[in-house]
């Protein structure tokens, strides 16, 4: 059995870390897998050091002739499943397996997302047997499945566990140790990561020993950098690259706020609860689903910086509260196990490649 995984975006993002992890699930079960992805880009860079096997692919051009390039693919390694995101990757791989004469398309809706098939959408439902995959079962809850799909699936998102680490107790706002604060943005949200970082600034004269990590696409990160400039906490931040390891920043975290939204809010959110960080989020029906409020974390209605500022200060401020939230926050973590959406994408897999449903 032949999975392909198809990544469209250059950088790397909480979507492309869902097909890595369905990946690794899938191989763990004996499927072949393998991944078709930008030539030169972070998401083909952090596919590979993850041990993935990536063909780096040629990017422009219209869906026909994306299609014909990913058409040697899928005849070449034999796939009976390519997996995307979106509609142009729905559209795009529907054509590389009708060129191919081989093989169907399941197309992954992010967490918190609804499916929508516009024109491209429903001409890639005419160009070959689709299955979708959702992360979350009220993703698909009342959605009507498209005339002559197949089967809906869903696979939950997951984190590995990770090691407990054992450190003093959390300080109050006056103690003299650092309060480390990670924050996690995605793409399109500059408007977002300005207002986190003006609350930042506010902060600075209340909590002088706070500094913070800041997670965000690299190429927001140039701008992020000169606006805490402008604001007076440059030197209060450190920067990484979305992709990148963040793991040693967790470990000494005291909070994780994440403004990121969809895959990356959720794999923000679970790698967090793993280190027993707590997490500050704008409330939502997709953070509900991850974080408990007053719980594992604090979930508040979208405000303004200074209100920002506020609820930070007060997750930093009391003692036996934060360690409460620390302990809740890695029990949170057991209910999302790393292979939770194993059954869900192998489901999947087995549903598109019934022979007897792909286009000819």
């Amino acid at each position: 059995m032949r999975a392909c995984f198809v990544v469209h975006g250059a950088a790397w993002s909480g979507a492309t870390r869902a097909f890595a992890d369905a990946a690794t699930l899938l191989a763990a079960r004996g499927y072949e897998t393998c991944f078709a992805a930008p030539a030169g880009s972070e998401g083909e860079r952090w596919l590979v050091a993850g041990g993935h096997d990536v063909i780096g692919m040629a990017t422009g051009g219209g869906w026909l002739r994306a299609g014909w390039r990913l058409r040697h693919v899928v005849a070449r390694r034999l796939t009976e499943v390519v997996f995307v995101h979106g509609e142009h990757g729905h559209l795009t791989a529907a054509a590389a397996v009708r060129l191919a004469g081989r093989g169907a398309v399941v197309r992954r809706t992010p967490a918190g997302e609804r499916l929508t098939l516009g024109r491209d959408g429903r001409l890639a439902m005419r160009l070959a047997a689709t299955g979708f995959v959702f992360a979350h079962a009220d993703d698909v809850r009342g959605m009507q499945a498209p005339r002559g799909a197949l089967a809906a699936h869903v696979a939950s998102p997951g984190v590995a566990p990770v090691a407990v680490r054992h450190t003093a107790a959390v300080g109050a706002i006056a103690a003299p140790r650092e309060l480390r604060i990670v924050v996690v943005a995605g793409a399109d949200q500059r408007r977002e990561a300005l207002v986190a970082l003006r609350a930042l600034a506010l902060l600075a004269p209340r909590l002088p020993a706070l500094r913070a990590t800041v997670v965000a696409p690299p190429a927001d990160i140039d701008a992020s950098r000169i606006e805490a400039a402008a604001l007076g906490v440059a030197g209060r931040i450190d920067w990484r690259a979305a992709g990148a390891p963040c793991g040693d920043a967790l470990a000494t975290a005291d909070l994780a706020w994440v403004i990121a939204s969809s895959d990356d809010a959720v794999f923000a959110m679970l790698d967090a609860l793993a280190h027993g960080v707590p997490v500050v989020s704008e409330r939502s029906p997709l953070a509900s689903r991850v974080v408990e409020d007053g719980v594992s974390g604090v979930l508040c209605h979208k405000g303004d910086e200074a209100e920002w500022a506020s609820v930070v200060a007060a997750a930093l401020a009391h003692n036996e509260q934060a360690e409460a939230m620390r302990a809740a926050a890695r029990r949170a973590a057991l209910r999302f196990a790393f292979d939770a959406g194993a059954d869900g994408w192998v489901q999947a897999t087995e549903a598109a490649r019934d022979r007897t449903r792909w286009s000819t």
